[in-house]
């Protein structure tokens, strides 16, 4: 019995584990060799899991693109970095480096953000360097 027990504890963790590990996406999705710099309003942000959000209207960016939907990291991952739910809101003027989708979308993953106080914010993104920055 003590045997079944065990071998049931392990596949259920075992399962569990493989779970959590496949409903997280990668980064694969952004463009890894350059970026946009991204400056305007602040429509949206979303303090979620499993990752925040934020919608900007530009006033400077790439192309004829006016809207943007910039992806962050997770909250958790936010928090541990010094972020608060609070640093940013909507109709902030923002300066945001972001890389941009491989599929061209006016959408991409944050890098850098300066926010109206002065400071820049940079969130804890794994891998954070294999992103080329360009002007």
């Amino acid at each position: 019995m003590a045997k079944f027990v065990h071998a049931a504890a392990v596949l259920a963790g075992s399962t569990l584990i493989a779970l959590s590990a496949s409903a997280h996406h990668s980064f694969a999705i952004f463009d890894h060799s350059r970026t946009h710099t991204l400056k305007g309003k602040v429509l949206t942000f979303q303090w979620t899991n499993p990752h925040g959000y934020m919608e900007i209207e530009l006033s400077e960016g790439p192309g004829d693109v006016d809207h943007y939907t910039v992806e962050l990291t997770s909250i958790n991952m936010l928090r541990r970095a010094g972020w608060k739910s609070s640093d940013v809101n909507p109709g902030d003027q923002v300066t945001a480096i972001v890389a941009p989708l491989l599929n061209g979308d006016p959408g991409g993953l944050l890098l850098e953000l300066k926010i109206p106080d002065g400071r820049t914010l940079v969130p804890p993104v794994p891998g954070i360097a294999s992103f080329k920055r360009t002007p």
